[in-house]
């Protein structure tokens, strides 16, 4: 275990302080050593879309970053664009991953290749923050669902607010009828003469 105070000039020479230096990677190093999980045992192609979340978010929950590493899709933006584990754990602040109990999962839209959670930062005491929304993207694989990708969006806080895969450039049978709806169309009453279903005479 690194004792190094935070401080004090860093143990590789460089001349800087160890907390500006090598000491999130030195937690890094220390935290994936402790990881007791196999991802094989976690999930695996007959996990259902909510079950990993729920898996994702008790790995985040424990600090098990190695585990949430391996949860994604090699290959995908986000692997590629941290090609170590280590790297990945040092840059969390930046990617700002959502997970249970910070983030509520609102909504899931499945492709035939794709899964996508959409969620929101839950802010119980500030009422007018703002909507912090986050879209992640899962591809379908042999060994089951990765995470190839985790986008975010901030958008000021509104009454008129909905929280929809359309912040993110996605189409949802769901916005277009709310915005059906605000220019004062109206589904039909199903209980009206016209609509009502008559049983055929036998």
């Amino acid at each position: 275990m690194n004792n190094q105070q935070r401080n004090a000039p860093c143990h590789c020479g460089s001349g800087k302080k160890y907390k500006v230096c090598c000491m999130r990677k030195d937690e890094a190093q220390a935290q994936l050593s402790r990881q007791q999980y196999d991802v094989r045992r976690v999930i695996g192609p007959g996990t259902s879309p909510y079950i990993f979340w729920k898996r994702w978010s008790a790995a985040c929950s424990r600090n098990e970053f190695g585990l949430v590493y391996d949860m994604l899709l090699a290959g995908g933006e986000l692997s590629e664009r941290f090609k170590t584990a280590e790297d990945f754990f040092v840059n969390l602040s930046e990617i700002g991953l959502p997970y249970e109990p910070v983030w509520s999962l609102d909504k899931i839209k499945l492709t035939e290749t794709l899964c996508m959670f959409l969620c929101h930062r839950v802010d119980d005491e500030d009422k007018n923050a703002d909507n912090i929304v986050s879209l992640v993207t899962l591809k379908r694989t042999e060994s089951g669902l990765r995470v190839e990708n985790v986008r975010k969006v901030v958008e000021k806080a509104s009454p008129d607010f909905q929280l929809s895969f359309e912040l993110f450039g996605i189409e949802s049978a769901e916005h277009a009828y709310l915005l059906k709806c605000q220019t004062g169309w109206t589904r039909p009453d199903l209980t009206d003469e016209s609509s009502r279903f008559v049983a055929p005479e036998v």
